[in-house]
């Protein structure tokens, strides 16, 4: 039926055409023309000791569940803090400005996580070789002894070098950025960068949907949360459904238009999540699991995955699973007493259709594509609502 659609293998479980990642070179994202003039770069010098303020009063922000996947070992940091003492200078570190005005660590982050551990005595000096007289010292044995005091002071005066990537810089320029600055750094994807820039609601939401029994069995299991695949599918699904349902707004109550832009799309749906109500959040959740539930019982843990003539099972599809959940979200919300079968069969014939199989499967976020595979969808729901 599909044997024109190369059969991938991902060890993480998703095909997700490689759209977590910005492309610079899609022709489709308002014809290439990047926002050059909405970017803006500020640098700024602090000492460790006024970042340590900063951070403990939340004005900069270190993500927790990127945290938990990049820990340096313990040489590692102590290294760094030996380099300090002995002020040999260290690389450039970049934060993103949020719209709150609070700092987001986009490289630099375990500098800074060691700088501030450190100093609030939560692991000793170890390993040194150029200052052995500091093994085994936490950072208030510095202060407290009079002869190492001053190794103290200059851990807290040590200058820093900062560049703060501006509010209103545009989510696909951000990226762009951090992924240049980034290169021969610790590998981090478009959504591990959103999750850090958008903590608050949207970041709870989505670890709370991931962990879902009714998530993990509708996908069979399949989907590593590593990189946060298991969230991006999961945003990318509910951002199309707002959009589509045109509950998809700005701050300012203007709806939000697609325009192939998938990193402003997910970026207003996370900002739109932290905006929303604790009932407004718990009603999308319910939806949520109630369309995952439904989905498996009719169509199973492979429901998510485009089939193939030879029968080798695919990797879960990331647009058939946002397809599919507009689909049966559409049928959830109004309690239509559509026969399981009859939707089984529906599905079944939106996969035999070669307008949305290409829909599914190439040039994946361009406008022209994503209206084309939820056309298919409103459609079929129609003639299946209609019949009724």
């Amino acid at each position: 039926m599909i044997d024109w659609i190369s059969e991938i293998e991902e060890e993480d479980g998703v095909d997700d055409a490689g759209t977590i990642r910005f492309d610079g070179n899609s022709a489709e994202v308002d014809q290439c023309v990047y926002p050059i003039v909405s970017l803006k770069i500020d640098r700024m010098q602090f000492s460790v000791f006024e970042l340590k303020r900063r951070y403990d009063r939340g004005a900069i922000r270190l993500d927790p569940d990127f945290q938990r996947n990049y820990v340096w070992k313990s040489k590692q940091k102590s290294e760094l803090i030996e380099s300090i003492i002995m002020g040999i200078p260290l690389p450039l570190i970049y934060l993103a400005e949020t719209m709150e005005g609070n700092l987001v660590i986009v490289d630099g982050r375990q500098r800074l996580t060691t700088f501030f551990d450190y100093m609030d005595n939560k692991f000793a000096l170890k390993g040194l070789n150029i200052l052995p007289r500091l093994n085994g010292c936490k950072f208030h044995d510095l202060e407290l002894d009079e002869d190492m005091r001053k190794f103290a002071a200059a851990i807290e005066d040590f200058q820093l070098i900062m560049q703060v990537i501006k509010y209103p810089t545009p989510d696909r320029v951000r990226f762009d950025i951090f992924d240049r600055v980034n290169r021969g750094g610790t590998p981090l994807n478009n959504q591990e960068m959103r999750n850090a820039l958008y903590q608050g609601r949207s970041t709870k939401l989505l670890n709370r949907l991931a962990e879902r029994d009714e998530f993990k069995r509708a996908t069979g299991n399949s989907i590593s949360p590593v990189h946060m695949k298991d969230k991006y599918i999961i945003l990318r699904a509910i951002g199309f459904y707002l959009l589509i349902k045109e509950q998809l707004v700005k701050r300012n109550g203007e709806k939000v238009r697609y325009r192939s832009d998938i990193e402003e799309l997910l970026g207003e749906t996370m900002e739109q999540l932290n905006r929303m109500s604790g009932t407004g959040l718990q009603e999308l959740e319910e939806l949520f699991c109630r369309v995952m539930d439904d989905t498996y019982f009719i169509l199973g843990e492979d429901a998510f995955r485009i089939p193939t003539d030879s029968g080798r099972r695919r990797p879960v599809s990331m647009t058939l699973f946002e397809s599919l959940f507009y689909f049966m979200a559409l049928f959830t919300e109004r309690h239509n007493c559509i026969d399981p079968k009859e939707i089984e069969t529906a599905v079944e014939e939106m996969l035999e259709d070669s307008v949305f199989l290409n829909a599914l499967t190439y040039n994946v976020d361009s406008k022209i594509h994503v209206d084309e595979r939820f056309q298919v969808v409103v459609d079929k729901y129609k003639e299946l609502a209609d019949g009724k």
